[in-house]
């Protein structure tokens, strides 16, 4: 009898082959689909986290909105997932200063000489006191009418937030000069081309990919407009956010987000207005900033028509390196001008 054992061996070895390429067949093309989906999967990914990163920034701000306008101790809680982002304090950011004469009388120049000394020059020599106001005191000092100026030397901490009011001889106040510096929150997301953040300033929201510069998404809240009386009103919220203790994270963060109190710097009429801007945020911000401000201007100035410009203007230089003014800082505005203090903590 013939044996038929070596067909049987032959059946067995072509099944095994035929299993092993359709599982080389089935690994190729799971590896081909696997390359084709995968920079599909990462931008879904980053889209993922992009628009999480939105929520939180979205989030914080509104509910930072509602609070920043409301009474000292008012607050709220909120309640956000930081899964894939981190949240982070943006300390001293931007630095603002706004001065306006109180009256028509007189042209009071307040200029900061050091952290301990201020100088005052009133120049119709009505000036005769001056109220220095900090968040950790306040300080009075009088002194002579005079036509040169005055230096004042005091004792406070000037370095973030000072608000300085002068008076004449009947303790009506004809000049205020402030200067605040603006504290905010920065959100952080890795993406595969490295990280995006967005940074909460001042009711103001700035983006940035690590490969780009910061771009300004929202400005800060600033409105200029003329009444049915041909009178220029400004209105202006400067808003700072200060961090007790650690910034909450994890999957569910809760924040408690308080009110210091608004503090009013200006409301009403006011002369010679002028505000300074600076940025730390990055090298673009401020220019960015104030050739958005003196858009208007600019194109007066090209056009010849600078007699017909109503709104922001350069205080000396055009570029507004020197500060801004309205309507050249010549006629009578009304002013409106507060500080914001907002507290964010565990």
């Amino acid at each position: 009898m013939r044996s038929d054992r070596k067909p049987n061996e032959d059946l067995a070895v072509s099944e095994v082959i035929g299993v092993v390429m359709l599982l080389a067949m089935v690994i190729t093309m799971m590896g081909g689909v696997f390359l084709f989906l995968t920079p599909y999967v990462n931008d879904f990914q980053d889209n993922t986290a992009w628009s999480n990163a939105n929520g939180i920034a979205e989030r914080l701000d509104g509910r930072i909105d509602v609070v920043a306008g409301a009474s000292a101790d008012t607050g709220i809680r909120t309640t956000v997932s930081t899964i894939t982002s981190s949240v982070s304090p943006l300390a001293n950011t931007e630095v603002w200063t706004v001065s306006a004469d109180l009256t028509a009388l007189d042209t009071v120049t307040v200029t900061y000489l050091n952290q301990t000394s201020f100088s005052i020059f009133s120049l119709n020599e009505t000036a005769t006191s001056i109220s220095i106001w900090t968040q950790s005191g306040e300080q009075s000092f009088n002194f002579d009418a005079t036509n040169e100026e005055v230096i004042i030397d005091h004792e406070l901490n000037t370095a973030s937030l000072y608000i300085v009011t002068v008076f004449n001889e009947d303790l009506e106040k004809i000049h205020r000069h402030a200067k605040v510096s603006i504290s905010g929150l920065l959100i952080k997301t890795k993406v595969q081309t490295g990280e995006h953040s967005i940074a909460l300033v001042n009711d103001a929201r700035y983006d940035k990919f690590s490969d780009s510069t910061w771009d300004i998404s929202t400005s800060p809240d600033m409105n200029i407009e003329e009444l049915f009386d041909g009178t220029m009103r400004a209105s202006l919220s400067l808003r700072t956010i200060n961090t007790v203790g650690a910034i909450p994270d994890g999957r569910n963060a809760v924040f408690d987000i308080s009110s210091a109190g608004p503090v009013s710097l200006f409301s009403g009429d006011a002369w010679n207005f002028r505000f300074t801007y600076d940025s730390s945020l990055g090298p673009t911000i401020t220019p960015q900033m104030n050739e958005g401000w003196l858009t208007d201007y600019t194109l007066h100035r090209a056009s010849d028509t600078l007699d017909q410009h109503r709104g922001i203007s350069p205080w000396l230089r055009t570029s507004g390196a020197d500060g801004m003014t309205i309507d050249k800082g010549y006629s009578m505005i009304d002013l409106e001008v507060d500080l914001q203090i907002v507290e964010v903590s565990k």
